[in-house]
């Protein structure tokens, strides 16, 4: 059986394109509070988000805030640069992160947003 790698000059960009996506360097995002993203189902919402060199936590939440109204909204704000109080963060199972907002994230990293649960 044939391919698209069978015939490299046929389809440059489109090869070019799926080698690039599967080498850049991810993120995976889990958002445990799907109905303040404005999604209507229960469970988290995951994403892949693709991460640029040397990215640091802030510049990716910066840009996720800029393509996602409800993100912004709820829980990260631009402006001040600070996440909603009613969110936590967990990176790579870590709850402590010494450089705070200026933690460089790395290829495969998995940054959970969970909600601030209060109650008794």
């Amino acid at each position: 059986m044939l391919g698209i790698w069978d015939f490299p000059d046929c389809f440059p960009q489109r090869g070019d394109e799926v080698l690039k996506e599967m080498s850049s360097p991810k993120v995976k995002l889990e958002f445990w509070m799907a109905d303040r993203l404005g999604f209507d189902h229960p469970g988290p919402v995951i994403l892949e988000e693709p991460l640029k060199d040397g990215e640091s936590l802030r510049h990716l939440l910066t840009r996720l805030s800029e393509r996602f109204s409800h993100f912004s909204e709820n829980l990260f704000d631009p402006g001040t640069q600070s996440l909603s109080s009613e969110v936590s963060l967990v990176i790579n199972n870590h709850v402590d992160l010494p450089q705070g907002m200026d933690t460089k994230l790395r290829d495969g990293d998995r940054v959970l947003f969970l909600p601030i649960l209060a109650g008794g």
